[in-house]
């Protein structure tokens, strides 16, 4: 194998390494996922796929390309999956309570979720909406468990600090989506509205294009 064909093969793998690791990243980020990150990481799998189908490298056996296909094989099925699942129900945060006596049975609202997605700047009518139930429902639930309606104060960072925190993030994990970033934000104790973690990623993604 000459020089230049070696030197193409070693470029290769290794980016068919960083692109399998931040493919195995999404997946395990399951269902906290956008639907264009598992899309883009699928095109990038299948494009490895059908090189590794084609390659003719004297260094490696049949046995190991048919490995290494196999493994790219095993990270795109759940991708695959999560991406063919149908959307989970509009009140899939709520059940039901049997009554002991005559009235109706009592909602079980998911407390939690519905204050983690208040926090990330949803309204309580929208999230009422989404679980199933009116917002009185959903007061009445808050009130009788003594949570607080009021929204978690967002960080004070600027625009410069936030798109520094998101190109660091970016990348190690140049295939995660806003809700993954945000995740990750959250976790470094940096809490801000959705809408602001996007207008970064837009902004950071801007600026990569032009330097790449």
């Amino acid at each position: 194998m000459s020089t230049n064909n070696e030197d193409s093969t070693n470029a290769f793998f290794l980016h068919a390494d960083r692109i399998v690791r931040d493919a195995q990243f999404i997946e395990d980020s399951i269902p906290n996922v956008e639907i264009f990150s598992v899309e883009r990481a699928l095109r990038q799998l299948h494009a490895i796929h059908l090189v590794l189908l084609n390659l003719d490298d004297d260094w490696l056996d049949s046995t190991e390309i048919d490995g290494l296909i196999q493994k790219v094989i095993d990270i795109s099925q759940p991708l695959q999956a999560f991406l063919d699942s149908p959307p989970p129900p509009r009140n899939i945060g709520t059940s039901t309570i049997p009554s002991t006596g005559r009235g109706r049975p009592r909602y079980n609202v998911d407390l939690d979720e519905a204050l983690r997605l208040h926090d990330l700047g949803n309204s309580w009518e929208s999230i009422s909406e989404a679980m199933g139930v009116t917002r009185k429902t959903m007061y009445l639930h808050l009130g009788r468990a003594e949570l607080s309606t009021a929204r978690k104060h967002f960080t004070i960072i600027t625009d410069d600090e936030l798109d520094e925190r998101v190109s660091t993030i970016s990348l190690d994990h140049p295939f995660a989506g806003s809700a993954i970033i945000m995740g990750h934000l959250e976790a470094n104790g940096v809490h801000l509205p959705s809408e602001r973690v996007q207008e970064s990623v837009r902004r950071v993604d801007a600026l990569g294009v032009l330097v790449r």
